[in-house]
């Protein structure tokens, strides 16, 4: 075969920090293989939804809430923000929530202009039935982590998701400027 036609992949970097011997090969392995991680997770979740009941959406708006309702509910506002998505969203999956009797509402004392929502004694035993298998499920996705580990790919994480937004933010700039 012919190797003066070969191409040549570019590199897909600059930072000397991610880098390893003068390549890309590890960030482009890394992600691949969060690509991946993301859709068997996905996977995963939409099993769950279905034990519950409800699409996918509405399974991380119930467990977001029942995990953070605490006494007196969570706004739609702070709903949306812990799960990265729009106010619109979680107003329109609440009131399908609300409908298949899942989800309650009612009004936020220290502010007439919004609502506090709360998952209903029937999305409760839901969610309690699925524990076991969410334990089970979570113990075996993050069973090579030590609490260091886990503590420190927590923490890079969050931050790169954080890094995501603002790059997919700036993403339509960095189509149109194609340059270095």
């Amino acid at each position: 075969m012919d190797q003066s036609n070969a191409f040549s992949f570019p590199l897909t970097i600059t930072r000397p920090e991610l880098m390893v011997d003068g390549n890309d090969r590890q960030l482009r392995r890394l992600l691949y293989d969060v690509t991946a991680l993301a859709a068997r997770i996905e996977q995963m979740r939409a099993e769950f939804a279905k034990r519950l009941e409800v699409s996918k959406p509405q399974y991380n708006i119930l467990l977001h809430l029942a995990q953070h309702q605490g006494q007196t509910g969570r706004t739609v506002a702070q709903v949306a923000e812990a799960l990265r998505v729009t106010g619109a969203h979680v107003t329109k999956e609440t009131r399908l929530l609300i409908d298949q009797g899942l989800m309650v509402k009612h009004p936020n004392p220290e502010d007439g202009r919004s609502v506090l929502l709360m998952i209903s004694p029937e999305a409760g035993r839901r969610i309690t039935e699925l524990s076991a298998v969410l334990r089970r499920v979570n113990d075996n996705l993050f069973a090579t982590l030590s609490a260091e580990a886990f503590a420190q790919m927590s923490q890079h994480v969050h931050d790169t998701l954080n890094d995501a937004e603002r790059t997919l933010r700036n993403l339509p700039f960095y189509l149109d400027n194609t340059t270095d």
